[in-house]
């Protein structure tokens, strides 16, 4: 499920951060995160933040700097001494011309550096609350999209109930037609009478062959079940997952078994509903 949240932070140092997170449709849970060095020690901390508010995404968390901190700034002078020899090395071995000045030093950032004091649990603490309040807009845009998606997911199992009521209706009229034509054509293959015990029997066979009441309970049950998961408040995706593939299941035992081309037709139509409910069932967490 997508969403987006943001939140600031302000250090002690006077400097201040915006985190912003973002989520997208994932089957599992992923975390990608860019952030300034000085919070990589806090990396872990904001992963199992994630991971224990969330279940299915994948999550990229940005920790950007908006205003400078009052750390002062080093000077590693060994460096810049050995550029600077180095740079009269090349002047004299390969005749370059030219001088080091202060402006080119300025360039080099191994020769400066910031000499921050960094306290990883006060600097959690003041990233926590912000962290906590970009997932929790991740988590209100993606309860918007829960409700819409749940709406069609419903429509969608009620439209498979009514093709499955449709289909345990048809199915006794499918044996009532077998009768019939087996014996059209045993009457028009021989011209004795009819054995009528012969006809019961194959019928019985037939009824037999082309049984699908287990299927249709087992139907009816997976769209209860889901139902009653969407009235869940608990990640439910995996569990929507499995009982779609249990209904596609289901579904082409039916069309399997049946001999009747408009049961078929109703299967096929189940189908199709099914496929539009996975895709939705796929940005559930």
């Amino acid at each position: 499920m997508t969403g987006y949240g943001r939140g600031e932070f302000t250090l002690e140092d006077g400097a201040t951060y915006r985190v912003e997170a973002r989520s997208l449709n994932h089957r599992y849970i992923d975390v990608n995160i860019r952030m300034p060095d000085r919070f990589l020690p806090l990396e872990m901390r904001i992963r199992e933040t994630i991971k224990n508010r969330f279940k299915r995404g994948s999550f990229a968390v940005y920790i950007n700097s908006t205003s400078a901190g009052q750390a002062p700034i080093g000077v590693n002078l060994d460096v810049a001494r050995r550029y600077l020899e180095c740079a009269e090395e090349l002047k004299e071995k390969l005749g370059v011309k030219g001088d080091a000045t202060v402006e080119v030093l300025f360039r080099i950032r191994d020769i400066f550096s910031q000499k921050e004091e960094v306290d990883v649990e006060k600097d959690w603490q003041a990233m926590e609350e912000a962290l906590l309040e970009a997932l929790d807009g991740i988590e209100e845009m993606r309860r918007r999209e829960g409700e819409f998606l749940k709406k069609g997911i419903e429509e969608g199992l009620s439209s498979i109930e009514r093709l499955a009521n449709s289909i345990e209706e048809l199915a006794p009229e499918s044996v009532r037609s077998f009768r019939e034509r087996i014996r059209e054509e045993i009457e028009r293959l021989v011209s004795e009478k009819v054995d009528e015990a012969r006809i019961a029997t194959e019928v019985a066979i037939y009824s037999e062959r082309v049984n699908i009441n287990e299927e249709i309970t087992r139907l009816k049950s997976h769209i209860k079940q889901m139902r009653g998961y969407l009235e869940l408040e608990e990640p439910i995706g995996r569990k929507l997952d499995f009982l779609c593939q249990e209904l596609l299941r289901e579904a082409n035992t039916i069309a399997s078994k049946s001999q009747d081309v408009e049961i078929v037709q109703k299967t096929v139509d189940i189908k199709g509903e099914l496929e539009k409910i996975r895709e939705q069932v796929q940005n559930i967490e």
